[in-house]
């Protein structure tokens, strides 16, 4: 009895473009947390109740740290694609 030949998957040259909108994506959340981060920080400045004060601080701090994970996995996507050219 003959086996069967499996058929393997072609690969197409567009294997690149997964990778290139990922990395827009990461860029474009980057800068939107990196953006209300400032609005966040500059509403902190000009706000007079204490309660809007305290929401503002807390707000940038998280804004903050999200736009500090982004830019970290963009940077470990930058160097993963560095080591794997060569």
């Amino acid at each position: 009895m003959a086996k069967k030949r499996m058929k393997r998957a072609k690969r197409s040259s567009k294997s690149f473009e997964p990778r290139k909108r990922k990395i827009s994506v990461l860029l474009n959340n980057l800068l939107l947390f990196i953006a209300l981060s400032l609005v966040s920080l500059v509403l902190t400045q000009f706000s007079s109740s204490a309660f809007f004060i305290n929401l503002f601080s807390v707000l940038t701090i998280v804004f903050g740290f999200i736009a500090l994970a982004f830019l970290i996995v963009f940077l470990v996507l930058i160097l993963i694609r560095a080591l794997s050219k060569k």
